[in-house]
């Protein structure tokens, strides 16, 4: 069973984030305009849920983890700005001040599956976004589109070997 993952601050009077079975079900029209695509048909698919004040629920923002062997690759983040402009000001404000949508379903990936992995990868080209994964721990790599968190102490051969997994998958 999973540990309770709580948003910071007033994030939980309009916010709930959780896994879903179905990406395609939740965020597929919102990944489509983001991405060109469809949203992956495997992995772990990680959405915030916006409660409106007429308790109308909508997905609001959206991260897919993948894991392989003992690394989490995390791409495919995105926020739907016309559920942002749902929000009172004072909502939007308040998840600004928590560091936006993107950094909780970060941070919501990372606090359940960090036992379990060694590192997560994160193949970012956007600016912004790579502004984001940073402030998540996120580090960046040779590798120019390549981001890692190491999620414990390795020497230089594990994290070589490591990354090199990673870098073989190409773009995810």
């Amino acid at each position: 069973m999973n540990k309770p993952f709580s948003l910071p601050g007033p994030l939980n009077e309009f916010l709930c984030i959780d896994v879903v079975e179905s990406g395609e079900f939740h965020v597929g029209e919102l990944f489509r305009r983001k991405f060109g695509h469809s949203p992956p048909g495997f992995g772990t698919h990680i959405v915030v849920f916006y409660r409106s004040a007429s308790r109308a629920l909508y997905a609001a923002s959206y991260l897919h983890l993948w894991t392989t062997g003992t690394i989490g690759l995390i791409g495919g983040g995105c926020t739907d700005g016309r559920v942002l402009r749902l929000m009172s000001e004072a909502e939007r404000s308040a998840i600004g001040d928590a560091g936006g949508l993107l950094l909780q379903t970060l941070r919501f990936a990372f606090d359940r599956n960090e036992e379990r992995l060694q590192a997560f990868f994160g193949h970012c080209g956007n600016a912004r976004a790579l502004a984001v994964d940073l402030q998540a721990g996120f580090l960046r790599t040779e590798d120019p589109n390549l981001l890692v968190r190491w999620n414990r102490d390795f020497d230089d051969s594990t994290r070589a070997s490591l990354f090199q997994q990673a870098l073989a998958l190409g773009p995810f």
